[in-house]
């Protein structure tokens, strides 16, 4: 097989770009999340009680999730499925405004969770309200760190809707 100067001049400039495209993550469709728990503690308002309010949720993450191509091999970065937001709590003075504001879940290994407090349907109150969850998987290999960011917000009000399925979506 032969080939023309120009014909092997265009070969090789293809070759070169595609060799030279940068490598993407698989844009993969995501299983809803799985919250497993909601509780909201709020201060009887009783001289001498507890003054703190809370809220302390569960939340569970199936999905296997590729952080995209490994700089030193080119192999896939993974994180197994399964990971969990447990304890994500938030606490506040009575009288004080939750909304906005980010809690730590406990520790887990690859990464971390995150609890956010929302207005509800008609403003915030503890029968009403939303909460974002996000998971940050963040994991070193071969001396890289690959990270990234999936969030997810699910609506909990007394008497019409308490989701405990949320759509993650990936942020960043």
């Amino acid at each position: 097989m032969q080939f023309t100067a120009p014909s092997l001049a265009v070969i090789l400039a293809f070759a070169s770009s595609t060799a030279a495209a940068p490598l993407e993550a698989r844009n993969e469709t995501l299983q809803d999340w799985q919250v497993t728990k909601v509780s909201v503690g709020t201060p009887s308002g009783r001289p001498g009680s507890y003054p703190w309010a809370s809220i302390v949720a569960n939340v569970t993450d199936p999905n296997e999730l590729n952080l995209g191509p490994a700089s030193s091999d080119g192999s896939d970065v993974i994180v197994s499925g399964g990971s969990s937001g447990t304890n994500c709590k938030a606490e506040w003075f009575s009288g004080e405004n939750p909304l906005g504001r980010t809690w730590p879940c406990d520790a887990v290994e690859d990464g971390y969770w995150t609890m956010t407090v929302l207005e509800g349907t008609a403003g915030f109150s503890s029968t009403d309200f939303k909460l974002k969850f996000a998971h940050v998987p963040d994991v070193l290999y071969e001396g890289g760190r690959y990270t990234a960011t999936y969030e997810a917000t699910g609506s909990f009000k007394v008497g019409d809707n308490l989701s405990v399925l949320i759509t993650p979506a990936k942020v960043a």
